[in-house]
C-alpha cells in the first residue's frame, strides 16, 4: 500500500546519502563560511534587549521619527498609481537620471545615468553587488579599522581575505576626539598588496565621525593609483558633516574617477533606513558588472520607492544642509551628558551621527570588556549603545584598547526627546560608584 511504498521511498532516500557520503547532519549544516559569523545581528540584538528592558535606544543608527512627508506621499502615491511591478534592472531612468544630475557637480564630472548608475537595495545591498562582481575567493580588500562591520561579513561569504588598517589615536588613556584619529599611510601602504583588490574608504566615518582631511584623501588616491587598486568609498553620510566642513569624495580627486565607486542612500540623509533603495556610481566599464550581480542577487531596488528616493534628491543643498543642522544640536544634547556620565568625549564628531567614546573612567563600568559594558548600560541604566570592538576586524584581542577595547558608540540620530530621556538616565550612572555598586 501507500505506506509501503513511501517507507520503500525513504530508504532510497537514505541509501543515496549513504552512497554519496552525506549524513542528514552534513545536509542540514550551515556553510563553513556563514559559521565563522557571529549568528545574530549586534545592532538587532541591541535593539531586542533595549526594547525588552525598556530601555532608551541609542543602538542602532535608525531615526525616532518618521521620514519626510513628500518621501512617504510620493512613495504612497506611486503604489497607488500601479508603479508596482518591475523596472529597469539598473534603476528607473527617472531615478537614475536625477542621481546623475545631483551627483554631476558633485564629483566634478559628467555622468552618464545610463551607463554610471546603477539602483541598488540600500547602500549595503550596492556593497555587497561590489564585492561579488569584483573580487574572486582569495583576493584581499582592505577597509579603515574600526568599520562598519558588514565589510568583514561580506568579505567572509564571498572567500575574501579582508584586512583592516587602524586610525590611531595620540598616546593616552582615553580615546581622542575624531579629529584626531590619524590613517597612517604608511601602515596603509604596507597593506596594500599585489593580492589587494580593492579599498573601501568610509567617509564621514562610521562610528568615529571622523571626516577625512584633504591630506588623506591625496595620500589615498595617490597609492591607490600607484598600485592599480579599485577604490570603493561609503558616502552614505556625505550630508552629515558638521561645523561647516566641506565633504569630499575621493572620486573627485585627480586621477581617481576612472577607479572608484561611489556607494550612498536614501537611508540616512531622509530618515528612511527601511526603504532599501540606493545607488552605486561607477566608471562605466565597472557598470555592467555591478549591475549583472545586482540582477541576479535581488533583481531591483523597489520600483515605488525609488520615486520617493529621487523626490528626496530631487530638494538639494538647503534640505541637506537643514539635516547637518538638526544633528548639530543633539550631538550637543548627547555629547554634554555622556560627559556629565563620565564618559571620555573629548570633541565632537565631525559628521555621521554617532558618539564612539572611551568608558573606562565610568566608575560602573570600569574593568568591563565592550559587550558586557553595553549589556549594563541596557539591564541597569536603561541605555543602549553599541560595543566599541563590534567595528574592528579582531586580529588581534578585541580586549586591546586599538580594537574597541575601550569604547561605547551612541546614536544620536533620535528625537530631542528620547535624547533628553537618555541625559535623564544617563546622570544617574554619576551616583553608581562600582561595577558591583
Amino acid at each position: 500500500g501507500s505506506h509501503a511504498r513511501e517507507r520503500t521511498m525513504r530508504g532510497l532516500l537514505c541509501s543515496s546519502r549513504a552512497v554519496a557520503g552525506l549524513s542528514r547532519r552534513q545536509v542540514h549544516t550551515s556553510s563553513k563560511r556563514l559559521a565563522t559569523i557571529e549568528g545574530e545581528n549586534i545592532f538587532a540584538a541591541c535593539t531586542a534587549l533595549a526594547a525588552k528592558a525598556g530601555a532608551v535606544n541609542l543602538g542602532q543608527g535608525f531615526p525616532s521619527w518618521n521620514a519626510p512627508d513628500f518621501l512617504t506621499q510620493m512613495g504612497q502615491r506611486m503604489i497607488n498609481d500601479g508603479f508596482n511591478q518591475y523596472s529597469r534592472p539598473g534603476g528607473h531612468p527617472e531615478f537614475v537620471s536625477t542621481v546623475a544630475k545631483v551627483y554631476s557637480p558633485l564629483l566634478g564630472q559628467q555622468i552618464n545615468p545610463l551607463t554610471q548608475v546603477c539602483a541598488t537595495a540600500g547602500a549595503t545591498g550596492a556593497l555587497w553587488t561590489i564585492f561579488s562582481a569584483f573580487c574572486d575567493a582569495g583576493d584581499e580588500v582592505v577597509c579603515i579599522d574600526p568599520a562598519y562591520d558588514a565589510y568583514k561579513k561580506m568579505a567572509i561569504l564571498n572567500g575574501v581575505q579582508m584586512k583592516g588598517v587602524p586610525l590611531r589615536a595620540p598616546p593616552g588613556p582615553a580615546p581622542s576626539a575624531a579629529q584626531d584619529l590619524q590613517l597612517s599611510i604608511p601602515e596603509l601602504e604596507a597593506a596594500l598588496s599585489d593580492r589587494t583588490r580593492m579599498l573601501i574608504l568610509n567617509t564621514p566615518h562610521n562610528p568615529t565621525g571622523k571626516v577625512f582631511s584633504r591630506a588623506e584623501l591625496e595620500a589615498v588616491a595617490a597609492l591607490c593609483q600607484e598600485l592599480d587598486v579599485l577604490c570603493v568609498t561609503d558616502e552614505i553620510y556625505e550630508h552629515m558633516a558638521f561645523d561647516g566642513r566641506p565633504h569630499e569624495s575621493l572620486a573627485l580627486l585627480p586621477g581617481m574617477a576612472e577607479r572608484t565607486c561611489v556607494v550612498s542612500a536614501v537611508s540616512k540623509t531622509a530618515r528612511a533606513t527601511g526603504w532599501r533603495v540606493g545607488w552605486v556610481l561607477s566608471p562605466s566599464r565597472f557598470t555592467p558588472a555591478i549591475r549583472a550581480c545586482h540582477d541576479q542577487l535581488v533583481v531591483q531596488a523597489p520600483t515605488p520607492l525609488q520615486f520617493g528616493a529621487e523626490a528626496g534628491l530631487a530638494l538639494g543643498t538647503g534640505f541637506h544642509q537643514g539635516v547637518a543642522d538638526e544633528y548639530e544640536e543633539k550631538r550637543g544634547v548627547l555629547a554634554g551628558a555622556l560627559k556629565a556620565a563620565g564618559f571620555d568625549v573629548r570633541g565632537l564628531p565631525e559628521g555621521a551621527y554617532y558618539l564612539f567614546v572611551g568608558y573606562g573612567s565610568v566608575p560602573a563600568l570600569r574593568g568591563l570588556p565592550p559587550r558586557a559594558a553595553a549589556m549594563r548600560m541596557i539591564e541597569r541604566f536603561g541605555v543602549a549603545c553599541v560595543p566599541g570592538d563590534n567595528f574592528y576586524l579582531g586580529a588581534r584581542d578585541k580586549g586591546d584598547p586599538e580594537l574597541g577595547g575601550r569604547y561605547l558608540r551612541f546614536a544620536f540620530v533620535r528625537s530631542l526627546d528620547v535624547l533628553r530621556e537618555a541625559e535623564r538616565r544617563l546622570m544617574l550612572m554619576a551616583s553608581a560608584d562600582t561595577v558591583d555598586g
